[in-house]
């Protein structure tokens, strides 16, 4: 984990795959050791079509299909290197893992479906490898948040209905982050049984867990004015100082969010204390993508010309 008070951070632009545009080039998960996985839009694509990417020591690598298996499209990656990502087979959608994408060979593995149901495009997998996702019910056309468990390999996965709450992040003890069903506030979910998270009147959105913390937000007034919010594993309530909002939270507890309001400079905490903000390359005003959080505290966003990658060294 980087010391801040022995480091600067720096800023630099992800490295795109030959012929690919940046501007259509998103990183989305890391193995938190350099390595990190994301989506480009493939090459003259008419029906906005991605590619897997895969950044191993710095460089990109493309994985458009695997035999029968096409529109690949990475969601996450935990530390094992292990790529969640979702596609098509000639039949079915599927939300599948990619264990060794960093290395010669990788594997796919698809994970089981649902009777009756149409696997969405998956969210998050923690580091024991549970997946958390979503599916829709066939019969009325109703979404639904599913969970994977590590534990099980081969079942179903569990429902949770979109009346109880709907699936935000996973925590790597199973938990899971929902928004509450109105879209105002969060919910925990571990093992069928919910807890709510400390309301304080305003509209609250929740966006990360991490270690039993999460991470969000409350409007204060209109739109942009906000103040950053951390649960901690009690389920109370603080303010992140400074903070209009937050969008992750590593292990470390290091928050990235936006300082003053919603639409303010992207910056750092420690748990609800102001480190720092981030520096921007030359000609870029701000992000326009949540962030990415490796545990190592590499960190990674997108701006209107491309993805960019922070490191404290």
């Amino acid at each position: 984990m980087a010391d801040q008070a022995a480091c600067e951070w720096v800023v630099s632009n992800v490295p795109v795959p030959s012929g690919y545009d940046a501007r259509f080039t998103t990183v989305k998960g890391t193995d938190s050791n350099g390595n990190y996985s994301g989506n480009a839009l493939r090459q003259g694509s008419t029906d906005n079509s991605y590619d897997a990417v895969f950044w191993t020591g710095g460089q990109p690598r493309v994985l458009q299909e695997v035999e029968n298996l096409k529109n690949l499209h990475v969601s996450d990656e935990n530390r094992s290197g292990t790529v969640l990502m979702f596609g098509r087979f000639p039949d079915r959608t599927a939300a599948v893992l990619y264990s060794g994408a960093h290395e010669s060979t990788g594997t796919i593995t698809e994970l089981p479906g649902l009777e009756g149901y149409r696997i969405d495009v998956p969210r998050k997998i923690n580091e024991r490898g549970d997946v958390l996702g979503g599916a829709t019910r066939l019969s009325d056309g109703v979404a639904v948040t599913v969970l994977w468990t590590a534990s099980t390999p081969g079942a179903a996965p569990q429902i949770i209905e979109h009346s109880v709450g709907r699936g935000e992040d996973l925590d790597d003890d199973g938990t899971v982050l929902l928004s509450h069903p109105t879209g105002n506030g969060g919910l925990l979910w571990r093992n069928g049984v919910v807890t709510p998270l400390e309301h304080q009147g305003k509209r609250q959105v929740v966006n990360a867990i991490r270690g039993g913390k999460v991470v969000g937000y409350q409007l204060e007034g209109s739109w942009p004015n906000a103040q950053a919010l951390l649960w901690d594993g009690n389920g109370v309530v603080k303010r992140i100082a400074g903070a209009a909002s937050a969008y992750t939270i590593t292990g470390g507890g290091l928050v990235t969010g936006q300082r003053s309001s919603l639409t303010g400079k992207a910056a750092i905490w420690r748990d609800t204390t102001f480190k720092t903000e981030l520096p921007l390359p030359s000609g870029v005003s701000g992000v326009s993508e949540l962030f990415v959080a490796g545990d190592d505290e590499t960190l990674f966003s997108k701006s209107g010309s491309g993805p960019l990658r922070w490191s404290c060294d």
